[in-house]
């Protein structure tokens, strides 16, 4: 049994593009900064997920850049990146994850 957090969709979201950032106002205050190459090696598609399991994920240019973004729903956002990849969703709990912004069931922020 896996354990969901539902997290509230953000106030604002920010694609920096000439800094190839992306920027996350939280609904709680918090603003989280992400490079486009940490998303992008952090895509939980099922290929990336398998490549990286089995050792074949291929090298990520480091000048990887978002080209643009899709709100697919509530849920999340979904990058197209330069590299061609876009097929990985980055719900809005995997990228508080991914900035360290969430918390175990009993675990208190600090």
């Amino acid at each position: 049994m896996s354990i969901q957090i539902v997290v509230e969709a953000p106030r604002e979201v920010r694609l920096r593009k000439a800094q190839k950032k992306l920027e996350i106002l939280w609904s709680d205050g918090e603003l989280s900064s992400f490079s486009c190459l940490a998303l992008r090696k952090s895509c939980a598609c099922a290929s990336c997920i398998r490549d990286r399991q089995v050792g074949t994920l291929t090298l990520i240019d480091a000048e990887v850049a978002i080209d643009r973004l899709e709100v697919p729903g509530v849920s999340g956002l979904q990058f197209h990146f330069s590299d061609g990849h876009y097929r990985g969703l980055y719900p809005w709990a995997y990228l508080r994850e991914l900035a360290g912004l969430t918390t175990s069931p009993g675990e208190q922020a600090a």
